[in-house]
């Protein structure tokens, strides 16, 4: 299908070998602002001939871009760090209005986005090799690291930028090429984070972007023969159809998946902190990010009083439009997820669990409001103690000790974030141990990472590669051995 080139801020389209291009226009997608259910915009679903388009340009672009020197490829990320502290509130705001979380929030995770772009500049100057000592006396032997080709990049909606920057800024100092197909909810975001790396003058076919569903255009990319590593964050049911796809072509796997995470606390700890770091941790981002509490296990000693205390912040958090002043939690991201989360709370009550507060659609005739929910009498074995909801929906479960508490921690098929608080290091040693979880916290939330440090889950939650930190490499290279003999 022959496209048409055009520029301008207002519809961008997809992004494929340096340019702007239209897509058929009976293959545009509204995003919808869930605070008030409206259009945000309208972005192209690409073709499976877009796709393969933008595939062959990154294969082309590859050639060039591994050969162009690893400080001159970090330069690149330092111009787009200044450009995205310009446009910091544009595409703030953009992320707000397509998936609902509040402004600040958004401002702070483009703020993730600028310090991603220098750290990686920085850690791709660290791209080491290693030297061996042979056993021949004529001989010198070195390993070094290379790029491999074209990454796929699948990222979701909760942290349009944020996600992103992890996957493509690593992919692209190392010397690969990119791919990206965002989740739809946040095409636009995608599109403005997109148009920082055009505007900066990042050579044709070295990041395209292509919008449109996961099971049409993201299952295409996917299966693409040219395609080399696939690195994707999302549900762990999707995660397990892409690595069954890369298993038929050996493609590299990338998976950070869900969660269902807990804050322990045991009975010496500070429940004060204790508490203010739950509310926090289960309903910013209204409880749609991978690392949210979902689940509070108190030791029977201390139970009541800090539900009493978790109540009690919870009952004072504001719900709206994440663009107005004061709002503590938006919406949800679509009517699905609000529908979701409704019929876990009616699971959750057949099974026996109390609604302590919220736990019921928002009054307004507009936008998809959910009032975060806290339960108490949730049993180990519930569903809401189970599954992920991915929803404002926070479940308390009693523990007769630590050990139980351990326990009933571990019994999920999950392992991405927990939290302890305690105020002995004899308990804190122990369950920095004990705890199943790839991220583990001491008298802190459950989402409080930090750039440089290895990000992900285990067991369900993942696949055992990481993210944020140098870690990334070891998905994003591969090693050569070079035997010189004089």
């Amino acid at each position: 299908m022959e496209q048409e080139t055009f520029l301008g801020p207002k519809e961008l389209g997809l992004y494929i070998n340096g340019d702007w291009v239209k897509g058929s226009r009976d293959r545009y997608f509204d995003s919808i602002n869930p605070a008030t259910g409206e259009s945000v915009g309208s972005c192209p679903s690409a073709s499976p001939e877009e796709v393969d388009q933008a595939v062959e340009s990154a294969k082309q672009a590859y050639k060039v871009w591994k050969h162009t020197p690893l400080p001159e490829r970090a330069q690149y990320l330092w111009k787009a760090a200044a450009l995205f502290e310009e446009r910091k509130t544009e595409i703030a705001a953009m992320m707000t209005c397509e998936m609902g979380k509040v402004l600040a929030e958004s401002l702070g995770e483009v703020g993730v986005v600028i310090e991603t772009c220098k750290y990686m500049a920085g850690e791709g100057r660290r791209l080491f090799g290693e030297t061996v000592a042979s056993g021949a006396p004529d001989r010198q032997i070195m390993m070094i690291r290379e790029p491999l080709g074209v990454v796929a990049c699948i990222t979701p909606w909760n942290f349009p930028v944020a996600m992103a920057g992890y996957k493509i800024l690593a992919a692209l100092v190392s010397g690969n090429t990119v791919v990206w197909k965002p989740a739809s909810e946040v095409a636009l975001s995608a599109q403005l984070f997109t148009d920082v790396f055009h505007e900066i003058g990042l050579p044709g076919g070295v990041l395209n972007l292509i919008t449109g569903s996961g099971s049409a255009v993201g299952a295409h990319l996917a299966r693409h023969k040219d395609v080399r590593v696939i690195s994707f964050t999302g549900s762990t049911e999707v995660g397990i159809q892409l690595s069954e796809t890369a298993s038929r072509t050996l493609k590299r796997v990338s998976l950070e998946l869900g969660g269902k995470n807990a804050a322990i606390v045991l009975k010496d700890a500070d429940l004060d902190l204790a508490a203010e770091a739950i509310v926090k941790s289960a309903f910013t981002t209204t409880g749609q990010r991978c690392t949210a509490a979902s689940r509070v296990i108190a030791e029977k000693d201390i139970h009541d009083e800090l539900l009493q205390k978790v109540l009690g912040k919870t009952k004072k958090l504001k719900w709206g439009n994440g663009l107005e002043d004061g709002v503590d939690i938006g919406p949800l991201v679509n009517m699905q997820q609000l529908l979701t989360t409704e019929e876990y709370i009616k699971i959750a009550v057949s099974e026996g669990a109390r609604i302590e507060c919220g736990g019921k659609r928002a009054s307004t005739d507009k936008g998809f409001y959910f009032e975060p929910a806290v339960l108490s009498n949730v049993k180990r074995d519930h569903r809401a103690a189970q599954e992920e909801i991915f929803g404002p929906v926070l479940a308390f479960i009693e523990a007769d000790s630590f050990d139980d508490a351990i326990d009933i921690n571990n019994s999920t098929e999950y392992g991405l974030s927990s939290s302890l608080f305690t105020g002995s290091l004899h308990y804190a040693h122990r369950g920095a141990r004990e705890i199943e979880s790839g991220l583990v916290y001491i008298n802190n939330g459950t989402s409080n990472a930090e750039i440089g440090v290895a990000f992900g889950g285990t067991k369900q939650s993942g696949n055992g590669h990481r993210e944020v930190s140098h870690h990334v490499f070891d998905i994003m290279t591969e090693w050569k051995s070079v035997y010189i003999n004089y």
